[in-house]
C-alpha cells in the first residue's frame, strides 16, 4: 500500500494466507509516483524538497520535511497512512505502511516502512533529526479498510493495522487527534503542514478533512 502477539494483533496463522508476502506494488496516481531511488528509500526529508507542489509517498514508504509542502499518498486499502506534525518545530512526516509488525513477516528482506513498528521508528528518527519532538507532536491517520474478507484472518488486516498504529504512537508519546479508519473502500491522502489538515479522498467519491 509491520514475536509472539495476542489474537487482537493478528497472531492467528491458521490460514495459509500470509499478508507479509504480498508484493509491494505502486498503484498511486501519476502525481504521487517517485522518480528517483532516493525517494523510494524513506531517507527523504531534504531529498524530496525538489518538488514545490507535493512530496510523494509511495506504498511502504515515508517522507519527513520541515517545509510547508504537502505530503501525498494513495493506494490505501488495508494499509494505513499516518501524518505526524510538530507545530513548534514545524516538522512533518507521512508514513504509508502495510502491516502491523516486522517480526510477523515470513520472508524478507522488507523495507522498514512496510510495517507499523519499524516504519514509525524509522520515520521518527528522521523526524528528530530535523528538530521534531514526538512528545509535543500530534498524529492523524486514515485507511485500514477491509478490502478482502478472509474468514480465518480475524480481526482483519485493516483492523490490526489500526490497533498497531495506536500502540506504536502511544509508545512514542504521540497523541492522536483525528482518524478515519475502516470501511471497504480505498483512500488517498494529502497532508498540508501549514494548515495541519489531512484530506482523505475515498474511492467511493467522498472527501473528508481531519
Amino acid at each position: 500500500m509491520t514475536g509472539s502477539e495476542d489474537r487482537r494483533d493478528g497472531s492467528d496463522r491458521s490460514t495459509s494466507f500470509d499478508p507479509s508476502d504480498l508484493p509491494i506494488h505502486d498503484d498511486t496516481d501519476s502525481d504521487s509516483r517517485s522518480t528517483t531511488s532516493e525517494q523510494k528509500t524513506g531517507l527523504s526529508s531534504s531529498a524530496r524538497r525538489v518538488s514545490t507542489n507535493a512530496i510523494p509517498v509511495t506504498i511502504a514508504d515515508y517522507a519527513v520535511t520541515d517545509a510547508d509542502v504537502p505530503l501525498k499518498t494513495s493506494g490505501l486499502g488495508s494499509c494505513i497512512g499516518v501524518a505526524i506534525h510538530d507545530e513548534e518545530a514545524f516538522v512533518s512526516g507521512l508514513l504509508h505502511f502495510m502491516l502491523p509488525k516486522a517480526s510477523q513477516a515470513h520472508s524478507g528482506p522488507h523495507p522498514e516502512a512496510k510495517f507499523a513498528d519499524t516504519g514509525i521508528e524509522a520515520m521518527l528518527s528522521e523526524f528528530r533529526d530535523l528538530g521534531g519532538d514526538p512528545t509535543r507532536s500530534w498524529a492523524k491517520g486514515a485507511g485500514g479498510a477491509t478490502m478482502i474478507v478472509f474468514e480465518k484472518t480475524k480481526p482483519s488486516i485493516g483492523e490490526r493495522n489500526a490497533d498497531a498504529l495506536r500502540r506504536e504512537l502511544e509508545t512514542h508519546d504521540v497523541s492522536i487527534v483525528g482518524t478515519d479508519f475502516g470501511g471497504n473502500h480505498g483512500r488517498s491522502l494529502e497532508f498540508v503542514p501549514g494548515r495541519g489538515t489531512l484530506t482523505i479522498t475515498g474511492a467511493d467519491g467522498t472527501e473528508r478533512t481531519l
